[in-house]
């Protein structure tokens, strides 16, 4: 899962890329315009954790997420922003954008645009994403609008994206975003390496005062399913203590979880991902999976042999494993199932996949 993190200035973009993955990054301190900070960040999960004290294997594997904190994407905050190539290309090569709105007051790093509002820069920055897309289609419009006159192997391929692109431009001209738009998969298929910014998930992060720390409530007219807010700074210290006293500061300040944890949870919902398992004395691993894949999919995340040579799936659940001690005693139960090629892999399915090639 890789999401880029955007926001207007001073709105705590870089505050949030360090407490969300532990970094120590200054926020003008780019090695070029355009190049983002990157930085991969495990994915807990207690599963994980309990099955690596069950089975003490010699390798431990969490999920992981890659964060990118992208620079020169809202050069303006009065309006007519302008994009660097470089920056807009990093988003639309992510999984999902996470938006940073400003809810914090600061004396040192007053608001640029006076007042606090989260909806007005929320609306402002999905302007300015949907005035990207309507540019590369127009673009791209003029292009096949003589290419489809030509009698070429590829007219008719042309005249299919030429329509689709131009249903596009119809929506985001109606201030749409592109991920209303309803496309056959003929046609999804040809518009897919444009990698549209307007058609990819968002979630929201609300960058609060410290007197809101321990509050998860974000503002009204934000979609809460896909908001999370905290106050960035707080998290950035609390992230850099050692566990005993982390715990023990959170406690102090009424906080039950780690907001970057929430925002990981947040952000498997939001791109419909699950996380399934493997299990043995050489490694425990978590794997992710958008929710809806097949048992041999799943198999071919693990190595292509296993999908090419895929036989059937054994499948326990972690919580059967969990609750009865052993796969033995879940085996004796009945609680073992073979599956076959198509089944739908679950969260939390614990998979062994039996093959032959």
């Amino acid at each position: 899962m890789n999401l880029s993190i955007i926001g207007l200035p001073q709105s705590g973009v870089t505050t949030v890329f360090n407490a969300l993955t532990g970094r120590h990054e200054d926020a003008h301190a780019f090695a070029k315009p355009g190049q983002p900070h990157v930085a991969v960040v495990k994915v807990p999960d207690r599963r994980v954790d309990f099955l690596a004290e069950m089975y003490e294997p010699k390798k431990i594997t969490h999920a992981t997420v890659e964060y990118m904190e992208v620079p020169g994407l809202f050069a303006s905050t009065k309006g007519g922003a302008s994009s660097s190539a470089e920056a807009v290309s990093t988003v639309r090569d992510s999984d999902a954008c996470i938006i940073v709105l400003r809810d914090f007051d600061s004396a040192a790093t007053p608001n640029p645009r006076d007042t606090n509002d989260t909806l007005r820069d929320l609306n402002d920055i999905n302007d300015e994403l949907l005035t990207l897309d309507l540019a590369q289609i127009e673009k791209r419009i003029e292009r096949l609008q003589k290419d489809v006159q030509k009698p070429t192997p590829e007219q008719e391929q042309n005249k299919v994206e030429l329509d689709a692109l131009e249903r596009c431009l119809a929506a985001l001209e109606a201030g749409e975003h592109l991920d209303q738009v309803k496309l056959n998969s003929q046609e999804e298929k040809l518009l897919r390496g444009f990698r549209f910014l307007t058609e990819k998930p968002r979630i929201h992060i609300v960058n609060t005062n410290e007197s809101e720390v321990a509050s998860t409530a974000v503002p009204e007219g934000l979609p809460p399913e896909n908001s999370v807010a905290f106050c960035a700074e707080i998290e950035d210290e609390i992230g850099q203590l050692d566990e005993a006293d982390r715990a023990e500061f959170l406690a102090d300040l009424g906080i039950t979880e780690m907001a970057r944890d929430r925002l990981i949870e947040t952000s498997y919902q939001t791109l419909g991902l699950i996380s399934f398992l493997t299990i043995g004395k050489d490694e425990v691993r978590a794997w992710t999976l958008r929710s809806g894949t097949t048992a041999v999919e799943a198999a071919g995340t693990i190595h292509s042999d296993l999908e090419r040579g895929f036989i059937r799936a054994e499948v326990i659940t972690f919580d059967d494993l969990e609750r009865l001690g052993s796969e033995r005693e879940v085996k004796a139960k009945g609680l073992a199932r073979l599956e076959g090629r198509d089944y739908i892999v679950q969260d939390g399915d614990i998979l062994n996949i039996r093959f032959g090639v």
